[in-house]
C-alpha cells in the first residue's frame, strides 16, 4: 500500500516539543519508505508515552504500508485501549476491515472515528477519505465530502490538496487532479510528495518524456529527487518508468538507489524481489526472496513470487515447495488464477500430472481468457497417451481464435497417435499456411499423407516430400540440419516411383541420394542392389 502521509500534525498543547518532532520524524521515514527504523522510532515513543494513541495509530500506518495488516490491526485495537477517546484508531480498524473485505463493518467503523473527531479532527477527516480513496471497494463521494470539510478547516494543509488529486485521478479526471497537485507544491515548495504525484499521472497517462510544452513523467520524477535526493519512493517511481519503457538497466540502477535509501527495509526488499520478477530477472528475484526467507516468514507473497521464479528457471522441486507454502497459509478468497496455474505447471513438471490437471483447470475457472492453460492441459493429456481429451482441449484453444503453430502442431500429433491420419493433416497445413517454411508442419503432412496412401499408389504424401527437399536443400547448413528428414523424402519418392509407376531410374535416383547423405545405410544400400538387378 503506497500512502504520502502527512509531514505535519496537530499535537496536544501540553505534550513536549521534542515529541512533538519524535513523532514528526517517525512519519517522514515511513514517508521515504524506512519502515523499520520508522517502527524502531514508534516503539520508544510508546514504550515513554503508552497512552497516547496517535503513536499507536501511525505505528499501524507504518505496517499497513508494509502489507502487514494483521500486525497493524494488533495495533490499532491497543491504541483504542490505550486511549479510548482518541479516534485515530477506529480509522485504521476500519481500513483493516476493508482490505478483509468487511464493508459493512469498516462504514461503522468509520462513522465512529468521524463521530468522535465531531467533525473537526483533520486527521480523521484526511485518514478517512484516505480509505475511500485508495482501498478496495472505493467511496469517492464520501472521499470528497471529507476532503472538502478539512480544507474548510485547513485551507492550506498540502496533503488534503493532495489527497483531493487522488480522488479526481480515481474518478478519471486527470485536469482536475493536476490543479491540486500543483496547489499542494505552491503550499509547500520543498516537498517532492506532490511532485512525484504529478509523475504518477503523467506515466498512468503514457506520458513518459513530456509532449506539447507539458512536463512528463521523467521530468517530474527527476524533479522530486532534485528537491529531496534522499526521498526514496521517487527513486522507486524512476526504476518503475524505466522497466515500463524496457531500460532494465536503468531501472535496476534506481531500484537499488531506492533499497539503499530505505536501508534495505524488508518492505523494500519486497518490492526489489517483486521488481525483479517484473521485469524477469528470476535468478535475482530469487535471490532477493531466499535472503528474506529466514526473516520475513509472515509475508506470503514471497512464497507465491519465489514459486513462480523457480518455475520459471526450471528448479521444479523447489518452487513445488514454495507454492505448496503458499497455498496453506494463503485464504481461498485472496488466490488468484496464476497461482493455480502455477501449481499445475509445477506438480507437471514434477511428474504430478493427474494432480496438475485439476489446478490447471481450477486456473482456467478463474481465468477463462488464459487460452494458454488449455494448450498446458492439453500437454499433460498428451503425456499421458490420453489424445483424445488432448485434441479437445487445443479444440477449446482453436475456437477461442488464440490457437499459435505449435498449438496446431501438438493436436497433429495426437490425432497422427489416435490414427486419424485426415485429421491430423488438416492440424499440419495449419502450420505450413502460418508458417510456410517452416519444416515442420510440411515433414509432418507428408507422414499423415503417407499413412493416408500406405502403398503409396496415389502418391498423396509425394509433394509435401518434394516441399521438404525443397527447404532441406536450400544451402549445405539446411543439408546438415535436414539430414533426418531428407532421408525420409529420398526413401519415399524412391519407394514412390519404383511401386507406383515402375520409374526405375528415378527410384535410383532417389535411393542414392540417401546413400549419398548416409553411405552406411544399409536399406539404402540393399534396394539399390535389387533394383540395379532388375
Amino acid at each position: 500500500m503506497k500512502k504520502i502521509l502527512v509531514l505535519s500534525a496537530v499535537f496536544a498543547f501540553f505534550q513536549p516539543f521534542v515529541n512533538a518532532q519524535t513523532l514528526d520524524e517517525a512519519k517522514v521515514l515511513t514517508l521515504n519508505e524506512q519502515n523499520e527504523a520508522a517502527s524502531s522510532m514508534f516503539k520508544q515513543l510508546i514504550a515513554k508515552f503508552p497512552m497516547k494513541g496517535d503513536y499507536w495509530f501511525y505505528y499501524g500506518e507504518n505496517l499497513l504500508q508494509s502489507d502487514n495488516a494483521d500486525s497493524a490491526k494488533i495495533l490499532y485495537t491497543l491504541g483504542v485501549q490505550n486511549d479510548p477517546s482518541n479516534p485515530l484508531n477506529f480509522v485504521g480498524l476500519g481500513k483493516v476491515a476493508k482490505l478483509d473485505g468487511n464493508q459493512a463493518e469498516a462504514d461503522q467503523l468509520f462513522a465512529k472515528a468521524l463521530k468522535f473527531g465531531d467533525g473537526k479532527n483533520v486527521e480523521v477527516l484526511t485518514r478517512t477519505a484516505e480509505a475511500h480513496i485508495s482501498l478496495d471497494q472505493k467511496n469517492l463521494p464520501a472521499a470528497f465530502t471529507l476532503l472538502q470539510a478539512a480544507e474548510k478547516l485547513q485551507p492550506k494543509n498540502p496533503e488534503v490538496q493532495i489527497l483531493q488529486g487522488d480522488a479526481f485521478l480515481e474518478n478519471n479526471d486527470g485536469t482536475s487532479a493536476i490543479k491540486y497537485y500543483e496547489k499542494a507544491k505552491s503550499l509547500d515548495p520543498k516537498s517532492p510528495a506532490a511532485t512525484l504525484r504529478l509523475g504518477q499521472l503523467w506515466l498512468r497517462a503514457r506520458n513518459i518524456q513530456g509532449k506539447d510544452g507539458e512536463k512528463g513523467a521523467l521530468e517530474y520524477y527527476k524533479e522530486a529527487i532534485e528537491l529531496s535526493p534522499d526521498f526514496a519512493p521517487a527513486y522507486r517511481a524512476l526504476g518503475d518508468l524505466y522497466a515500463l519503457a524496457q531500460k532494465f538497466e536503468d531501472a535496476k540502477e534506481n531500484y537499488s538507489k531506492y533499497l539503499q535509501l530505505s536501508k534495505g527495509n524488508i518492505s523494500a526488499k519486497r518490492r526489489y524481489a517483486a521488481f525483479m520478477y517484473k521485469t524477469k530477472d528470476y535468478a535475482g528475484a530469487i535471490k532477493q526472496l531466499e535472503e528474506l526467507a529466514p526473516i520475513d516468514t509472515a509475508y506470503n507473497i514471497n512464497n507465491r513470487l519465489a514459486a513462480y521464479s523457480y518455475f520459471e528457471t526450471k528448479t521444479f522441486d523447489k518452487g513445488l515447495v514454495a507454492i505448496e507454502k503458499f497455498f496453506a497459509k494463503q485464504p481461498e478468497n485472496k488466490l488468484i488464477a496464476s497461482d493455480f496455474a502455477y501449481y499445475g505447471k509445477l506438480l507437471s513438471a514434477t511428474g504430478k500430472d493427474s494432480i496438475a490437471v485439476d489446478k490447471l483447470k481450477a486456473a482456467l475457472a478463474k481465468d477463462s481468457t488464459n487460452s494458454d492453460l488449455y494448450s498446458d492441459i492439453a500437454a499433460i493429456y498428451a503425456k499421458q497417451k490420453k489424445h483424445e481429451d488432448a485434441v479437445l482441449m487445443y479444440q477449446k484453444k482453436i475456437d477461442l481464435g488464440k490457437a499459435i503453430t505449435n498449438d496446431y502442431f501438438r493436436m497433429g500429433q495426437s490425432l497422427f497417435q489416435l490414427q486419424k491420419f485426415g485429421k491430423a493433416d488438416t492440424a499440419f497445413s495449419k502450420i505450413t499456411e502460418l508458417q510456410p517454411k517452416l519444416m515442420t508442419g510440411h515433414i509432418w503432412r507428408a507422414k499423415a499423407n503417407a499413412n493416408l496412401d500406405p502403398d503409396s499408389k496415389l502418391g498423396l504424401a509425394k509433394p509435401y516430400y518434394e516441399r521438404v527437399i525443397e527447404i532441406g536443400s536450400v544451402d549445405s547448413a539446411s543439408s546438415i540440419k535436414y539430414k533426418k528428414e531428407l532421408t525420409e523424402s529420398y526413401k519415399y519418392l524412391g519407394a514412390y516411383y519404383f511401386l507406383a509407376n515402375q520409374d526405375k531410374v528415378n527410384a535410383i535416383l532417389n535411393w542414392e541420394k540417401v546413400v549419398a547423405i548416409d553411405p552406411n545405410d544399409q536399406q539404402a544400400i540393399k534396394v539399390l542392389e535389387d533394383l540395379k538387378k532388375k
